[in-house]
């Protein structure tokens, strides 16, 4: 019976992206007066910042320059960083203007994902990056596979802890399927090493003082917690800002993302290392892919993983550089 469902669900995607490529061949190309239309793509961000979400919108804008005479993209951005209900007024107003594909983050929320549901049935292609909601129907993600990405991660924890260590998470806000894979990822490395030891769970809010509360909060009613990792990019990037020097409060710090704030942490030994994503190949992709189901009829795949590196002070260069 699974294996039949499993069918009907694919079955249904590829006759649904037929249906997308046709509906936007009749609709962008063959105008009567000739005039070339392009694919009109809204991308809603959740955050302006000087890292992450910069990368992920300049790889959008560095596609629509690369297809400029059939890609017109806007981007469009919450008045409050990663509030859900203006992202979800975002996505309406991209509805009602009937744009051909809408890029965006994958949250779980009721009404944001009800918005993007209305989209989906106008005919409009929803593309995830960076969190993919993997039970909505048709879309397409494209972004780091957080769930191995997190098992990659627990490897790490266990080579610079020598397979011992009292840990803390600090992640981003609950509902977020990213998160909660990597951190899901990450604790498998237990099974193996059971002297790693999971004892807490914080979350920072995305936020830069929430960040720097709950490091020392966690110091002082956790003091035998020797080794901090934070699963989104805040953490790393504040604490990497924040200190000149390792303070030593934590024997271990793993982090996520890059930015100035998390390199400088490496060079300064505040953070053993951290998980690099690769930002800008999200957006290029996602734009490049909702070109090519209207030109081909379909994507390259449904789900697009893009890479992943681990960076290390051995990773920088004389000057203390990070160079990809």
């Amino acid at each position: 019976m699974k294996k039949v469902i499993q069918w009907t669900v694919i079955l249904s995607l590829v006759l649904v992206a037929g249906f997308f490529g046709v509906v936007l061949k009749a609709t962008l190309f063959d105008r009567e007066d000739g005039v070339r239309d392009k694919l009109r793509i809204t991308a809603i961000m959740p955050h302006t910042d000087q890292g992450y979400w910069s990368s992920v919108t300049e790889g959008i804008l560095a596609a629509e320059k690369d297809y400029s005479d059939q890609v017109n993209v806007r981007v469009e951005l919450p008045q409050l960083n990663y509030n859900v209900k203006q992202m979800t007024e975002l996505v309406n107003r991209a509805v009602a203007a009937k744009v051909n594909a809408i890029i965006v983050q994958g949250i779980e929320n009721e009404a944001y994902l009800a918005a993007l549901q209305k989209a989906a049935e106008a005919g409009i292609q929803v593309i995830f990056v960076d969190t993919d909601i993997e039970d909505f129907v048709p879309h397409l993600y494209v972004g780091t596979n957080n769930l191995e990405t997190g098992i990659m991660l627990g490897e790490k924890l266990a080579a610079v802890t020598q397979g011992k260590a009292k840990v803390a998470i600090l992640s981003g806000e609950e509902n977020y399927p990213n998160l909660e894979q990597r951190v899901t990822g990450l604790k498998k490395i237990s099974a193996q090493y059971p002297d790693i030891k999971f004892l807490r769970l914080d979350y920072d809010n995305y936020d830069a003082l929430t960040v720097m509360n709950k490091y020392n909060l966690i110091q002082e009613e956790n003091p035998e917690i020797d080794t901090l990792i934070c699963v989104e990019g805040t953490g790393g990037q504040t604490l990497g800002s924040f200190y000149a020097e390792n303070p030593g409060e934590f024997s271990h710090i793993l982090a996520f993302d890059y930015s100035e704030g998390t390199i400088q942490g490496i060079r300064t030994g505040m953070l053993d290392g951290i998980v690099i994503q690769d930002t800008h190949e999200m957006g290029y992709r996602a734009v490049e892919e909702a070109l090519n189901l209207f030109l081909n009829g379909g994507y390259s795949a449904n789900c697009i993983y893009t890479d992943v590196k681990w960076v290390t002070s051995s990773d920088l260069d004389e000057e203390g550089h990070y160079v990809p």
